[in-house]
C-alpha cells in the first residue's frame, strides 16, 4: 500500500472517531466501535492506529488521564483535555450578588512547540477588593484596579516550558458582582477543549439566590448533559472549538 493510500484510510480514522464522539457523547472511542464502524481488517485498523498515535493524531485515552480505555482524535495544537468551571455565590446584598468562579484548565501539548505557561483573561463587574488567586507551578495572587472597559488579561508561569507531550494544568479564582434581575458570566476558552464542565451553585447558607441559569451558545456547541436541580445547575459540553462563547445567564 502506498504512502498516499495509508493518509487518505488515516484520515477516514480520524474522521470515523470524531463522528463516533459526536454521535455518543463520549472522548473516547473504542476499537471494536472504530472497527464496526468502518469495516476493515483488525490488523490493519490495528496499524492506522499506531500510525495515527506516531504523528500525533490518535491517542490513547488512558495516556491522556482521560480515565477510559480506547482513542480519541486530537488536532496538532495546544489542546485543553478538561475545563472545569465552578460559579459559587459568597455575598448577597440589596443591590447586587458577588459569586466566586473558579476555574480549572488541563492543557496538553499536542503541538511540536513548547508552550509557554497561561494567559488567563477576567471581564465584567469585578470585586477589587478581592484578588485574583492563580495556582499552576507558580502560586500567585494578583491585587486588581479598576478598569474602564471591565476586562483583564493575565501570562503566567511564562517561565514555565511546557513541551510537546507533555500535560499542564493550572487553576484560578476571581469575583464578580451579578445584579438583578438578569446578568450575565462569560466563559471562552483559548484553545480546543475536549471536555467542558460547569456547575453554578443556587443558593446561599440554604435560601435560593438564583432562580434559574440560562445558556447562550453558537448552534455548533454539543451540550451531552444539563441538569438544573433545585441547587445548582451543571452542564457538559465536548469538543468546543477555541474562543467558543458560552454565556451563562443568571435568573436573580
Amino acid at each position: 500500500m502506498n504512502r498516499h493510500a495509508i493518509e487518505r484510510e488515516l484520515m477516514n480514522i480520524i474522521e470515523t472517531v470524531n463522528n463516533l464522539i459526536e454521535r455518543s457523547g463520549s472522548l473516547c472511542i473504542n476499537f471494536s466501535s472504530i472497527k464496526k464502524e468502518i469495516s476493515i481488517h483488525s490488523q490493519t485498523l490495528t496499524n492506522l492506529l499506531k500510525k495515527g498515535e506516531q504523528v500525533g493524531l490518535i491517542v490513547k485515552c488512558k495516556d491522556l488521564g482521560l480515565g477510559e480505555n480506547g482513542y480519541t482524535a486530537l488536532p496538532i495544537y495546544v489542546v485543553s483535555l478538561e475545563y472545569k468551571v465552578v460559579n459559587e455565590i459568597v455575598d448577597v446584598t440589596d443591590k447586587f450578588i458577588i459569586m466566586k468562579h473558579t476555574i480549572e484548565n488541563k492543557l496538553y501539548n499536542n503541538s511540536s512547540l513548547p508552550l509557554r505557561g497561561a494567559t488567563i483573561k477576567i471581564f465584567g463587574d469585578v470585586c477589587v477588593d478581592k484578588p485574583v488567586t492563580f495556582i499552576g507551578r507558580e502560586y500567585k495572587q494578583i491585587h486588581l484596579e479598576e478598569s474602564i472597559d471591565k476586562y483583564y488579561i493575565f501570562n503566567l508561569d511564562s517561565d514555565v516550558e511546557i513541551k510537546s507531550g507533555e500535560i499542564y494544568t493550572y487553576k484560578y479564582e476571581f469575583y464578580l458582582k451579578y445584579f438583578p434581575p438578569m446578568d450575565y458570566f462569560i466563559i471562552e476558552p483559548f484553545n480546543i477543549t475536549m471536555l467542558f464542565r460547569a456547575k453554578t451553585y443556587l443558593t446561599k447558607s440554604g435560601k435560593k439566590v438564583i432562580k434559574s441559569v440560562r445558556l447562550e451558545y453558537l448552534p455548533n456547541i454539543r451540550i451531552i448533559k444539563e441538569n438544573q436541580g433545585k441547587t445548582y445547575h451543571e452542564v457538559e459540553i465536548i469538543k468546543i472549538q477555541a474562543f467558543k462563547r458560552i454565556k451563562f445567564w443568571f435568573n436573580i
